[in-house]
This record gives structure tokens, sequence and C-alpha cells, in this order.
């Protein structure tokens, strides 16, 4: 593997883990706020999904 395909899969890398960063951050302040309001929570199930799917493709780069 040569150094510039090498930066090119840590850029990926690092953009999707910024992505799954930001998401389980939204999902964090999402689920405090609501949380406070009522026991059920509005569509956790979405972004626990958008993370997984980033967790996935961090893991096809690795």
């Amino acid at each position: 593997m040569n150094n510039k395909s090498y930066f090119n899969q840590l850029q990926v890398i690092s953009d999707h883990a910024t992505k799954l960063s930001s998401y389980l951050q939204v999902l964090h302040v999402y689920a405090e706020n609501e949380m406070t309001f009522n026991e059920k929570i509005g569509n956790i199930y979405k972004i626990l999904d958008l993370a997984v799917k980033e967790i996935d493709i961090i893991t096809q780069q690795v």
C-alpha cells in the first residue's frame, strides 16, 4: 500500500469517526432532554441506526 492510499484510507476513517462522534453526541443530548419531559424517547432508533452504519464503514476501512 502506497502512502497516498494509506492517507486516503485514514481520511475516510477519520471522516466517519467524526460523524459517529457527532451522532453519539446528538443522541446523548437528545436522550437527556427527552427523558426530562417524558419517559418515551422519540426517534432514538434512527440515530442509533446512523451510528451503527458509521461503525460498519469504519470497520470496513480498518
